[in-house]
């Protein structure tokens, strides 16, 4: 969460590149083609992300009223994960791997008899289970190309860019002095220099021990 309430905490970009005409009816439908897929017990991959409304995880069903609101389009970026703990997958699959020899009348199991026991007991115990859930809010100021996201997780963010660029075709650019200039207008020369640019101190350097 973050932009209804909670934390203040959020990374900035800028996106790149033009809104098309009608936007709003074209990324509703671009948005629910994109939508929060609840994870099931027999998903084969343990994380599912999606939009969701940015005023509740469990609302699914999007139109324009829940996710415009004057020039910003509010999301909230749903991540799911089943996370079973290591040690209760461990003894389970002990119980069963040993209920299965007695019945087999063997000292042990192959290693693919092992895996497809472990995806057995596994998908068992996810329907004893509810998935961990995230949410992180996102909100787009349509006019000035500017977007907030409230969170500043390396992965979350990857996720972010992916999500929007293919739910909205478009490309984002973290804020600072590169997006900026791009913002401005620079061209392609004014660009490659900027971004070879290194910092510069302008203050004396401290002097080491050994140099006194």
């Amino acid at each position: 969460m973050g932009a209804l309430k909670g934390s203040i905490t959020y990374s900035r970009f800028y996106v790149q590149g033009d809104l098309p005409e009608n936007f709003a009816n074209g990324y509703m439908r671009r948005i629910r083609n994109r939508v929060f897929e609840p994870l099931t017990p027999d998903s084969d991959d343990p994380t599912h992300w999606g939009w969701c409304s940015i005023a509740d995880p469990f609302d699914l069903e999007l139109d324009q009223e829940k996710v415009f609101f004057n020039a910003y389009l509010n999301l909230g970026l749903r991540i799911d994960r089943w996370s079973v703990p290591a040690p209760l997958v461990k003894a389970q699959l002990a119980q069963a791997t040993k209920a299965v020899l007695e019945k087999k009348g063997r000292e042990r199991l192959s290693r693919a008899e092992k895996e497809e026991l472990k995806s057995v007991v596994v998908r068992k115990l996810r329907k004893q289970l509810l998935p961990a859930m995230k949410v992180i809010d996102l909100s787009w100021n349509t006019e000035t190309g500017v977007v907030r996201f409230w969170s500043r997780s390396k992965k979350s963010v990857e996720m972010l860019h992916e999500m929007f660029e293919k739910t909205f075709g478009l490309k984002l650019l973290p804020h600072g002095p590169y997006a900026a200039a791009v913002r401005a207008g620079c061209d392609p020369e004014q660009l490659e220099r900027l971004s070879s640019t290194q910092p510069a101190v302008f203050h004396a350097e401290t002097a080491t021990a050994e140099e006194e």
